[in-house]
């Protein structure tokens, strides 16, 4: 079974002054500050909101690159690439948490 092929990678200096790019960075920024804002709040305190948007946006920006190279669709890599950014809502993984509490003590 032959491997997914990877791209090599732009710099994210470079990555910055793409429309595209700057689209997806938005798209995180505004999921980020709406459904996280205890971990938002947490990363701009520590001066590092910034930085981990970046990652993230590059994360996908270079997930959509390698999906699309390896024979996905647009809608098809958006699907594997969008959830470096759209992450779960703190409510959705405080939820997760207490059901695996919960699993657990049921199978004590």
């Amino acid at each position: 079974m032959s491997r997914p092929k990877t791209n090599p990678r732009e710099p994210l200096e470079k990555l910055k002054t793409y429309p595209t790019f700057q689209i997806l960075r938005a798209m995180a920024e505004t999921h980020q500050l709406k459904f996280r804002p205890k971990e938002s709040l947490r990363l701009q305190n520590k001066g590092t909101l910034s930085e981990a948007l970046d990652q993230r946006t590059e994360s996908t920006w270079n997930a959509l690159v390698d999906c699309r190279r390896n024979g996905m669709n647009q809608n098809e890599a958006e699907e594997v690439a969008f959830q470096n950014i759209l992450l779960p809502s703190e409510q959705e993984e405080e939820q997760d948490r207490l059901d695996r509490e919960e699993a657990e003590q049921d199978r004590a």
